[in-house]
């Protein structure tokens, strides 16, 4: 079997794997958030630009197939995509055996297969447009002398370049990383008015983004500068820590040690691959990864936001395996042995976090406090929201037969999530409306999406749910705004037959039109 075939059969085999994880788990925070985007679409979101809602919106059909193996079949084909770009990159920097090599490295990692490749995040398309730039950016520099095939995979470059953008803004380091390695060893290509018509085309792809935050007062960079600007408060170790760990974690163990041994290697000019290629791959890789790791000393910063940067990186990773000669008998098996353990530790991974969330017993986080019961457990976010729906639907029953309610009463929270969560599984199955009150920052985009749906007038009732791991006093919170607040119904839920944790539902009566102070 040559390399070709063996990397086609590794990429049905993960899709095959991740259709059957996409399909055991329920939606997380961020996943149930950006479902949102696609039933509302815009140009620009408060969070990210527009891409992640259009995908979502394509592979449910217009939101005709809306569940959770649709809703994530964006990423699944995604990672498949950006596995043959992979091949193919690897292949063009050095032989098939490489390209090969990539695409084992790319799918052991749990970012490639898990975070970018299982769960639909912004990430999810920006992979597919992350290599196919670093595809066309070796090809590009390849030579230093300039030529009509490379002037023309410019600006097929500025314009995949673009589309990444539209994904998420950090496709902006190919660039980057293609002007510092112009900057250091081909300037003449400044003097090539390709190179400016490819930016503009960039620009010009991402400027329905820049015109609706200009309408949004810049809101999106805001609400982002200030996740990552730095502080006065010193530098913050266990920041730091948590996310080096995180990077390790979602890179895999094992492929990130060989990361570090190739990226020396490659300083080291000791890798077979042209200097152009390995100064391309290093400049398009390192600089994100720096950046989000001087952040880390002062700010929490997401381990996944350096997740594209190290795709050039397993490229250099690659070259540093295959310069390793075949061992006898190597052609008669599947994958290096290292490799082989790699993608174990993955697999183990996969399915050790679907047990965990649909049978832990109980909760992993806290235990000791009724109303913050579950609070720190991850696996919470994807597991429990479609049976919480049924027992919710029970209760509003009972209150419309005694009363107590009025029929189709909308859903108030105060907050992104759980609102996307209720929205989805809750709401939206019923047939009922979710309004998020709260300030812009908590409630993020359903400050556009209140918009598109009723508002509460003087005189509505309104059903407020908080789950114990996410808890807040909603009785406190919107005090002032309802006649009567009753207190709440807790409803338990159990987890392969131990509490994991409690949903808190408050009846609001008689909404009346009066400014609460802690919801501006």
């Amino acid at each position: 079997m040559n390399y070709k075939k063996k990397t086609l059969l590794l990429i049905i085999i993960a899709t095959i794997v991740r259709c059957i994880t996409a399909g055991s788990i329920e939606l997380g925070n961020d996943e149930v958030y950006y479902r949102m985007y696609a039933q509302y679409l815009q140009w620009n979101y408060f969070d990210h630009p527009p891409m992640v809602g259009w995908l979502i919106r394509f592979t449910t059909a217009n939101l005709y197939f809306s569940y959770e193996l649709f809703i994530r079949s964006g990423a699944i084909a995604s990672a498949a995509i950006t596995t043959w770009f992979i091949f193919l990159s690897g292949s063009k920097l050095n032989n098939a055996f490489t390209g090969y090599l990539a695409a084992i490295i790319y799918t052991a990692t749990l970012y490639g297969s898990i975070i970018a490749g299982t769960f639909i995040l912004p990430d999810s398309p920006q992979m597919v447009c992350w290599a196919g730039g670093i595809y066309l950016l070796i090809d590009i520099t390849k030579y230093n002398r300039v030529n009509r095939k490379q002037k023309r995979n410019l600006l097929l470059f500025g314009l995949i370049a673009g589309i990444g953008m539209l994904c998420k803004i950090h496709t902006v380091f190919l660039w980057l990383g293609f002007l510092l390695y112009n900057v250091q060893h081909n300037r003449q290509w400044f003097k090539q008015p390709v190179l400016y018509l490819s930016g503009c085309i960039s620009l010009l792809l991402f400027y329905p983004v820049i015109q609706w935050n200009i309408d949004n007062q810049f809101i999106t960079y805001l609400y982002h500068s200030n996740r990552v600007t730095i502080a006065d408060g010193g530098i913050d170790i266990g920041s730091f820590l948590t996310f080096t760990g995180g990077q390790i974690f979602y890179t895999n163990p094992i492929i990130f040690f060989f990361i570090l041994v190739s990226t020396v290697a490659a300083f080291k000019n000791n890798l077979p691959v042209s200097t152009s290629h390995k100064r391309l791959l290093l400049y398009c890789s390192l600089p994100l990864i720096i950046i989000a790791t001087v952040i880390s000393l002062f700010k929490n910063v997401l381990p996944h936001w350096t997740g594209p940067a190290y795709y050039g990186l397993i490229l250099l990773t690659a070259c540093y395996f295959s310069r390793r000669k075949l061992t006898t008998g190597f052609e008669k098996r599947l994958m290096p042995k290292i490799l082989l353990a790699a993608c174990g530790f993955q697999l183990l991974v996969i399915v050790a976090g679907v047990l965990l969330i649909n049978f832990m017993p109980g909760s992993l986080g806290n235990k000791k406090e009724k109303n913050k019961f579950g609070e720190g457990d991850f696996t919470l976010d994807m597991y429990g929201w479609g049976s919480f729906k049924n027992n919710f639907t029970n209760l509003t029953k009972a209150d419309l037969q005694t009363g107590v309610m009025k029929r189709d009463v909308a859903i108030i929270s105060n907050k992104w999530f759980p609102a996307a969560h209720i929205d989805y599984y809750v709401t939206m199955p019923m047939q009922r409306d979710l309004i998020a009150m709260g300030d812009t920052n908590d409630i993020h985009q359903y400050a556009w999406i209140n918009h598109e749906r009723r508002k509460l007038k003087p005189g509505d009732d309104a059903y407020c749910i908080v789950p114990s791991n996410n808890y807040i006093d909603a009785a406190e919170l919107y005090s002032g705004i309802f006649t009567t607040i009753m207190p709440p119904q807790i409803i338990e839920q159990k987890r392969n037959g131990k509490t994991c944790r409690y949903f808190y539902v408050w009846r609001m009566m008689d909404y009346i039109l009066k400014p609460n102070p802690r919801l501006q």
